[in-house]
């Protein structure tokens, strides 16, 4: 896929209010219709909320999140680094992403409903849970207890427990391959139970206590709602 050349966010920040305030000039268009086009794959665009959601993320997380192959993936992050959507640094023998938080302002200014008025209010549920909205994540989420009944994702949480850790520290402890201990972890920062953290080349996981609490709240609820019902039997 051939893309145009970005616009300069140092350059263009202000220079295209939004589309519900004014129409477009054509040069303008060309110029963000690649940026829209690169986001308009399902893969692209949940790789980039991915990219997104933290400082950076290295290739090796990225592909293990996805069912299509590593090839697949270095394509669609070829078009987001093409489209000028994100950035890419090599460090030894991983590549680590960011996302171009500038680029991303451009495009979502473009599509508020004012200059000064965002498009998603506060409360709506197209918002992207993020570190505001953990509270509301874990509070509505009892499924972090069914992804603690899997041995090896209660095992990565017990060891997280002890302390922040990368991919490779969960490798060695538990003695799961890194793919599969990597598609636990996806499932564990899906579920608001950990987040990530980069310190230098590495990323670390950290587990996030309130998650945990949910969730022994919700088994509390559960157990109250037994003792309360103990003595009452559905008729046959």
């Amino acid at each position: 896929m051939s893309v145009s050349p970005v616009l300069d966010p140092s350059t263009a920040q202000g220079c295209c209010p939004p589309l519900s305030a004014q129409a477009l000039a054509p040069q303008v268009a060309g110029q963000f219709a690649p940026l829209f086009k690169a986001l308009s794959d399902p893969v692209r665009l949940r790789l980039l909320s991915l990219i997104a959601s933290t400082a950076e993320m290295c290739v090796c997380d990225l592909t293990d999140a996805f069912e299509v192959t590593g090839p697949t993936i270095s394509h669609h992050l070829r078009v987001l680094r093409e489209a000028g959507l994100v950035d890419t640094e090599k460090r030894g023998t991983w590549v680590y992403y960011r996302a171009r938080r500038d680029a991303l302002d451009l495009l979502g200014g473009l599509l508020t409903t004012s200059a000064a008025a965002p498009a998603i209010e506060a409360g709506t549920s197209c918002a992207a849970p993020g570190p505001t909205h953990q509270d509301a994540v874990i509070s509505s989420n009892p499924d972090v207890v069914r992804l603690l009944g899997d041995p090896l994702r209660a095992q990565i949480v017990r060891i997280l427990a002890e302390g922040p850790a990368t991919t490779s520290h969960l490798v060695t402890d538990t003695g799961a391959k890194q793919p599969n201990v990597s598609g636990h972890l996806k499932l564990l920062r899906e579920a608001g139970v950990v987040t990530t953290e980069p310190r230098g080349r590495f990323t670390y996981y950290r587990l996030v206590p309130d998650a945990l609490q949910g969730a022994a709240l919700h088994l509390a609820d559960l157990a109250a709602q037994a003792r309360t019902h103990d003595d009452i039997f559905r008729t046959c």
